[in-house]
C-alpha cells in the first residue's frame, strides 16, 4: 500500500513542479481530441478536417486556457457544420450561445463542459463528465452538464440524419428533427434524466459524512445512471446499445477510482472524534486525517 501512495505523491510533485507545461499539454490534447471528433463525426469542411490543420490548431490552443480551447472548438464546429447546412450551423450557434447565457446566469465556472460533454458523447462515454463534475465541482456546474448534454444529443441526431439534410428532395428540416427526435424522443429524456440523476447522487454522497464517501458516490452514481439508461434502451427497443452502455459504465467507474486515488488522500482507519465548545455552541467534529508517509532520510557520506 505504501508503494502506491509514494507513487501517487511522486506523480503529484512532478506535475506540480512542471504545472505550466502540463496545463499547455492538456489544452493541446483536449483541442486535438476535439478536432478529431469533429472531423470523424462530421468533416464536411475538407480544409479544417485535414490532420495537419488539426495539429496546428492544437499547438495554438496549447497557449489558451481550457475555456479558450472550448471556444475554439465551438468555432471550428460552427464552420464545419456551415459546410453542411447554414440552418444546422445557426441552430448549433444558438444552442451554444443559449448554453453560455444559462451558465452565466447560474454562475457556472466550468462552462467548457458544454463542449466536453459532446466530445465524450462522440466516443461513447458522456457520463464521465457528469461523474467528474459531481466529484470535483459545486452544484452550479449542473447547468453546464445539462446544456452540454442537450448539445451532444442534438449533434448526434444531426450526424444520423446527414444524408436527409443534404438531400435537396427531402423535406427534413433541423427543427423537425429537434421536434421528432429530441423533444418527442423518450430516449433523449432518459439521457438527460440519467445525467442529472448521476450528478446529483455523486454530488450529495461525496459530501456525506460517511467513510469512503467518494467511492460510494462513484459506485452509486454509476448504478443510478446505468439503471435509468437501461430502462431507456429497453423502453425504446434499442437493446443493441446495452453492451456499449456496460462498457462505458465500466470506464466511468474506473475514472472515478482514478480521481479518488489522485485527488482524495484520506486515511479512514485513523478517524478521530473531537468535541469542543465556545460561548455559543458545543461542537462535535469528525476529523479524518490525510495519508502521509514520512520521507526517507538519506545520508550521503563523502569518502
Amino acid at each position: 500500500m505504501n508503494a502506491f501512495i509514494r507513487f501517487r505523491d511522486d506523480i503529484r510533485r512532478f506535475v506540480l513542479s512542471k504545472e505550466m507545461l502540463f496545463l499547455k499539454l492538456w489544452s493541446a490534447f483536449v483541442a486535438f481530441i476535439g478536432l478529431l471528433c469533429i472531423s470523424s463525426n462530421f468533416g464536411h469542411n475538407k480544409t479544417i478536417s485535414q490532420i495537419w490543420v488539426s495539429i496546428i490548431i492544437s499547438i495554438v490552443c496549447a497557449f489558451f486556457p481550457i475555456q479558450g480551447v472550448a471556444l475554439v472548438l465551438a468555432i471550428v464546429l460552427f464552420v464545419d457544420l456551415a459546410s453542411l447546412s447554414a440552418e444546422v450551423a445557426f441552430v448549433t450557434l444558438g444552442l451554444v450561445v443559449a448554453g453560455y447565457l444559462v451558465c452565466a446566469y447560474f454562475r457556472s465556472k466550468n462552462s467548457f463542459n458544454m463542449v466536453m460533454v459532446p466530445i465524450c458523447y462522440s466516443i461513447g462515454s458522456p457520463y464521465v463528465m457528469s461523474l467528474g463534475a459531481g466529484l470535483m465541482s459545486n452544484l452550479n456546474e449542473l447547468t453546464s452538464i445539462v446544456c452540454g448534454s442537450v448539445i451532444a444529443y442534438y449533434l448526434h441526431i444531426i450526424k444520423d440524419n446527414t444524408t436527409a439534410i443534404v438531400d435537396e428532395t427531402s423535406d427534413v428540416s433541423v427543427f423537425s428533427l429537434i421536434k421528432e427526435q429530441m423533444i418527442g424522443n423518450r430516449l433523449f429524456w432518459f439521457f438527460i434524466i440519467a445525467m442529472v440523476a448521476m450528478y446529483m447522487v455523486v454530488y450529495l454522497l461525496r459530501q456525506a459524512s460517511i467513510n469512503m464517501s467518494w467511492i460510494i458516490a462513484n459506485a452509486a452514481g454509476v448504478a443510478v445512471e446505468f439503471i435509468i439508461m437501461l430502462a431507456g434502451y429497453l423502453f425504446s427497443s434499442q437493446k443493441s446499445q446495452i453492451p456499449g452502455l456496460i462498457l462505458g459504465n465500466i470506464l466511468v467507474f474506473m475514472v472515478g477510482v482514478i480521481l479518488n486515488y489522485f485527488v482524495l488522500d484520506l486515511d479512514y482507519s485513523r478517524i478521530e472524534k473531537v468535541q469542543f465548545e465556545d460561548d455559543d455552541y458545543y461542537y462535535y467534529v469528525t476529523a479524518v486525517p490525510k495519508i502521509r508517509i514520512a520521507e526517507e532520510d538519506k545520508e550521503v557520506k563523502k569518502i
